[in-house]
């Protein structure tokens, strides 16, 4: 493995993760208007498939944290792209709503492995002094991933098709591994390190008696319900509603997918 400094770590696991979520961030724009096209036939399958990968993390955050204190976080990153290239490649060939869930199931695995491993990889390797900053560059770098899966997704689908889309973005999703395997540390969590994650654990629970702590939990389920639920979920369809006409740039039809994915990715 191929020593880099920490902020370039830190960095190419925001990377990762924004190549891994390419294909995820594409169903928020293309599932609510080509759900035909999936072999759905009714739309609150497209919300099904949309929540199911959270109601995943909730149950499996805690055993992927178990898992990464026993093995090294290049195995799980590795793990998360393997189930990131899967899932991705799934989206434009599986034309069944159950094996779409049991694909968007795995892809809630996958996340769960990326996040933790993300960081994870931030705590280890910034200090009191830049951890904030190092959280900003992770989740910026990170976000990546859903603005240019919005924005490619919306407008590759509208001028070509889904299934050249997904196997698109799945092979994007491959060129990853090489970085994990070269730049990804492989050590194992040693046991002391273990013993003072546990002891930071049980020094959180007095935290939840705290007003301030429930303030923060409050708007942290809020804003992403409005902002990464209803209006990610919802912008495509209603815009595919109001739509009369097809606009052209350049004499190129935009399609409700486009216009979708152009307003996400400014967001």
């Amino acid at each position: 493995m191929r020593q880099i400094n920490n902020k370039t770590l830190v960095k190419l696991v925001g990377l990762i993760t924004a190549v891994c979520g390419l294909g995820d961030a594409m169903l928020f724009i293309v599932l609510p208007i080509y759900y035909p096209d999936f072999g759905l036939t009714f739309l609150w399958q497209v919300g099904v498939l949309l929540s199911i990968n959270r109601f995943i993390r909730l149950p499996i955050n805690p055993l992927v944290g178990w898992f990464y204190l026993r093995m090294s976080k290049r195995a799980g990153l590795l793990l998360a792209v393997l189930l990131a290239i899967g899932t991705t490649f799934s989206y434009g060939w599986l034309q069944n709503f159950w094996l779409l869930f049991i694909a968007r199931c795995v892809w809630g695995v996958a996340w769960s492995f990326l996040r933790l491993g993300g960081y994870l990889t931030v705590l280890e390797a910034s200090s009191n002094h830049n951890r904030g900053h190092f959280i900003g560059i992770y989740n910026g770098l990170a976000g990546l991933g859903g603005l240019v899966g919005m924005l490619a997704g919306g407008l590759m689908t509208d001028l070509i098709n889904i299934k050249i889309v997904t196997n698109t973005f799945s092979m994007i999703t491959l060129l990853v591994i090489p970085f994990v395997i070269k730049y990804i540390p492989s050590s194992v969590p040693t046991s002391k390190m273990e013993k003072g994650w546990i002891t930071q654990k049980r020094g959180y629970s007095s935290i939840w008696k705290t007003k301030d702590f429930l303030i923060v939990l409050g708007s942290g389920l809020l804003i992403p319900l409005v902002v990464h639920g209803v209006f990610a979920s919802t912008l495509s369809t209603m815009i595919s509603k109001q739509l009369s006409s097809i606009p052209e740039v350049a004499g190129v039809g935009i399609g409700a997918a486009s216009l979708a994915g152009i307003i996400q990715a400014i967001r």
